[in-house]
């Protein structure tokens, strides 16, 4: 009938839902951030309500131990702004407007893999797509993540749309997201965007003078973008990820903030972020057409398994390009289930993982949820003092580091300061109204005389296997933070 929509274009549209209404869960569970999100945050926060006064800017006075470049933050602010302008109309707290800015980062990481979904499908068929969809949505990391404002995050999509773009042999634009993603965001993203350019030099799909041509151009245009952008906020001529390399790969001060093993990421990182859905891995390749997706992937991880600091977030790009072999592996034994018993019970163990991988992603997600004290501290200072308390608070490192942002800053007759440089139990730290701090022991002991307790935030410490309950898990929490109110002083 004219007119009539296909029904495989509405089990689309049902899988975009799907991710989308995941990620959201996502978002709504963990609404906060943790420390390695403040630069990006922060900055997002400044442009939407500070705009060009620059000197009120977070990372002037916090400027973190590398720069890190404003191009996301930019384009995120930027996405953002409609929306947060209708809820300033509406007077709404700006702690909607962070939900609302992080919403968008999701959405940009989902339309990255929306787009690699399509060609997925193109190349490996409707089965292969649909799984696809469910492996990543099934999955805890990559949704988890894909609303935080990491660095890595942030070049998540540009790397989806670039690997897109090599699938489809479209050289010139993979080339061009690629030095874009390198240059801005990740400079480490030239050896995972470096070994599927490798592959097309290698046989000869892409000549080595036409790369030149487009990769040269494109690089001067990037870097050039980038200093310049980035040398006006920073105010001072500078390229971010220049600076990042120099310190992470040429330094390696990045051991500072710890180390792991080398095959960590192996017999870690990849296990937790691909859940179950690893083991079908090996199975996608019976498409020969997966190799060297999955060649480009474990190359990746296994060249930045050479740098002592290692984080799962490093290696999240992977992630959505071997859920591809993974699906290709789920799809051949559900295309072949009528065959034998064998394909039947294969695919019974393919929706099975399914359910495991979901399993284990919402206890994951509702551990997750006690771990950002600094957060529900800010929000429970503003339920418990009245809004036209004359109110000066300091905010100490350990709540700084989890979940405390300047779109929790909600109240404009308030003043929140960070400094570091305010000795606990001092005159200048007495001087405070309200004092978020950590729950050492000494240190409340130095405000035992002087302040009462407002409220006690609990954070996790650990998770502890009980069979004879449901879910069988303990969660041991512990307090975090401790929120002080200063007593009158006698008259």
């Amino acid at each position: 009938m004219a007119g009539k929509r296909p029904s495989g274009l509405g089990r689309q549209h049902w899988l975009l839902g799907l991710l989308m209404a995941v990620a959201t869960v996502h978002l709504i569970t963990c609404p906060y951030s943790k420390v390695e999100e403040s630069f990006n945050l922060q900055a997002v926060h400044d442009l939407l309500y500070h705009r060009l006064d620059v000197e009120q800017y977070d990372h002037l006075k916090f400027p973190g131990v590398v720069p890190r470049t404003f191009l996301g933050p930019v384009v995120m602010a930027a996405l953002s702004t409609p929306a947060v302008y209708v809820l300033s109309l509406l007077e709404s707290s700006k702690f909607y407007s962070q939900l609302t800015v992080r919403a968008v980062l999701g959405l940009s990481v989902i339309f990255g893999i929306w787009t690699l979904q399509k060609e997925v499908r193109r190349q490996f068929g409707t089965t292969a797509a649909t799984m696809f969809c469910w492996v990543t949505a099934t999955q805890f990391h990559l949704m988890f993540y894909c609303t935080r404002m990491l660095p890595n995050v942030l070049a998540l999509p540009v790397v989806l749309v670039a690997l897109t773009a090599w699938l489809q042999h479209k050289w010139a634009r993979f080339i061009r997201l690629s030095a874009f993603a390198i240059l801005v965001f990740r400079a480490e993203l030239s050896l995972y965007l470096g070994l599927p350019l490798l592959l097309a030099l290698r046989t000869r799909r892409l000549p080595v003078a036409a790369a030149l041509r487009c990769a040269v151009p494109a690089g001067a245009l990037c870097l050039g973008l980038t200093v310049a952008v980035d040398s006006y906020f920073w105010q001072h001529l500078v390229w971010p990820e220049g600076k990042v390399l120099w310190y992470n790969i040429v330094l390696n001060k990045s051991s500072n903030w710890g180390t792991a093993p080398l095959l960590w990421y192996f017999y870690s990182a990849l296990p937790r972020g691909l859940g179950c859905s690893l083991l079908f891995v090996p199975l996608g390749l019976v498409d020969r057409r997966a190799l060297p997706l999955l060649l480009a992937s474990l190359g990746f991880v296994a060249l930045y398994s050479l740098l002592p600091h290692k984080e799962l977030r490093f290696v999240i790009y992977t992630f959505p390009v071997l859920n591809i072999v993974a699906a290709r592996g789920c799809a051949s034994l559900l295309n072949n289930y009528k065959k034998s018993w064998l394909y039947k019970v294969g695919s019974l163990l393919v929706i099975g993982h399914l359910v495991v991988n979901a399993m284990y992603s919402a206890t994951a997600l509702y551990v997750s949820h006690f771990n950002y004290p600094g957060g529900v501290a800010m929000q429970r200072l503003h339920e418990l003092v009245p809004p036209s308390t004359d109110v000066m608070l300091h905010i100490d490192v350990a709540a700084a580091q989890t979940g405390v942002s300047r779109f929790l800053e909600v109240n404009s007759a308030w003043r929140y300061e960070k400094r570091e440089d305010v000795e606990p139990g001092s005159g200048h730290m007495l001087a405070y109204t309200h004092l978020l701090v950590e729950a050492a022991p000494t240190q409340l002991a130095l405000y035992r005389d002087t302040h009462r307790v407002l409220a006690s935030i609990t954070g996790t410490t650990g998770v502890t296997l009980n069979l004879t309950k449901l879910p069988p898990f303990d969660i041991t929490l512990q307090t975090k933070l401790v929120l002080l109110e200063r007593l009158p002083v006698p008259s």
